[in-house]
């Protein structure tokens, strides 16, 4: 009920839309979700469209206007004009500003774009922002920090190989807003931790992620969200983060009280081949998806590889494989990795079986684990 008003402020702007002339209308920002703090000032929202012939054209296309239909609260949706503000490839971007009184005290902002043609009097809403959230969008209104706001940033860098001290960095002046990072201490082996000050007037919100090898090498996951207290709290500890959101380590998480075998199979009845059959995979004792791990035949077209998956290991740990045929050359044609999720709870022994691209026509004989010694296994692991 909360988007009646605004939707029924569209409709009566949309009605009798025709579509056939400006062709589309979106690329709205700031996305659905984004934080305003209205001592910062006032919020710019922008938006584009196309129309064939006119703003593929250099400057301001002709005949085109634009509304920006903003709700406070749930207050009632209010218009005020956007102007033009660039070009961006074949599309003219318009910016509207909603006004630092009308966000100071509220609690949100929905928005939404209407794009007028005037050489027929139709017109156009946005089809969405910039991650295709479609409107209205909904912006968050809070307060900025009452006081300063010491954060403290915890890092394990377990499982993952680096050289130099990692780094925080993120959206906020005091993380380098993407530029400069902020060097970690290291508190014990593989755990960083580093503490900033976050001054009085700043905005709550920020996103941060983590950068290594002295800050050169970013992380591959997407940016973590924070919004900070703004009740007076002075300190703030994150939960422990783990570089790509790896299993925990450091003590921190779950580990394996023992090592548990995993073996992998893979039958090749009624497949052809020629030379070795492997598994390679997202481990480095599965060759980190560059260099597959050679089976060994168990039985008639059965092939087996085993590693070792030792103590202390952090959990749970995901395992992504799949299988090679002709001297590792040839990768099995399924969609998507086979999957194996290693928990505390795990047998100590794992036998995973699979026909070579779930062949329905496989027919290997099953055959128990081949015995191996533990430096054997061990050294198949490292």
């Amino acid at each position: 009920m909360r988007h009646l008003l605004l939707l029924v402020a569209v409709t009566m702007l949309t009605v009798g839309v025709a579509h056939a002339e400006i062709g589309w209308a979106g690329n709205a920002f700031p996305n659905d979700g984004h934080t305003i703090v209205p001592v910062d000032g006032s919020q710019s929202v922008y938006a584009q469209v196309y129309k064939e012939g006119v703003t593929d054209m250099a400057g301001q296309g002709a005949d085109i206007t634009a509304d920006l239909v903003y709700d406070i609260d749930g207050n009632g949706p209010q218009t005020l004009p956007m102007i033009y503000n660039t070009d961006v490839g074949n599309n003219d971007e318009y910016v509207g500003i909603i006004p630092q009184d009308d966000l100071m005290g509220a609690s949100y902002v929905e928005v939404t774009v209407i794009f007028h043609d005037l050489t027929d009097g139709t017109d156009f809403e946005i089809t969405g922002d910039q991650q295709g959230n479609p409107p209205p969008l909904r912006y968050e209104i809070v307060p900025a920090l009452p006081v300063d706001v010491d954060v403290t940033f915890t890092l394990c860098m377990s499982g993952e190989p680096f050289t130099g001290a990692p780094c925080v960095i993120g959206s906020a002046d005091v993380l380098g807003e993407w530029t400069d990072g902020v060097p970690m201490t290291q508190v014990d082996g593989d755990l960083w931790e580093i503490t900033v000050t976050f001054p009085a007037g700043s905005n709550p919100s920020f996103n941060y992620k983590y950068k290594k090898d002295d800050c050169t090498a970013w992380e591959d996951v997407g940016d973590r969200p924070v919004t900070l207290p703004t009740d007076g709290t002075a300190m703030v500890s994150l939960e422990p983060d783990s570089w790509n959101n790896l299993p925990m380590g450091c003590g921190l998480g779950d580990e394996l009280g023992a090592p548990v075998e995993v073996c992998l199979q893979v039958c090749m009845d009624t497949i052809e081949y020629t030379g070795n059959v492997c598994v390679i995979g997202n481990l480095d004792a599965l060759g980190s998806w560059t260099d597959g791990l050679v089976m060994h035949e168990i039985g008639p077209a059965l092939y087996q590889a085993c590693i070792l998956i030792p103590e202390g290991q952090p959990v749970p740990l995901d395992i992504e494989y799949k299988f090679k045929k002709d001297d590792c050359e040839t990768w099995e044609s399924i969609q998507g990795n086979r999957m194996l999720t290693i928990t505390v709870d795990s047998p100590a022994e794992i036998t995973q079986t699979h026909n070579w691209d779930d062949n329905p026509d496989g027919n290997c004989e099953t055959v128990a684990t081949e015995p191996q010694s533990w430096s054997t296994v061990k050294g198949l692991f490292q």
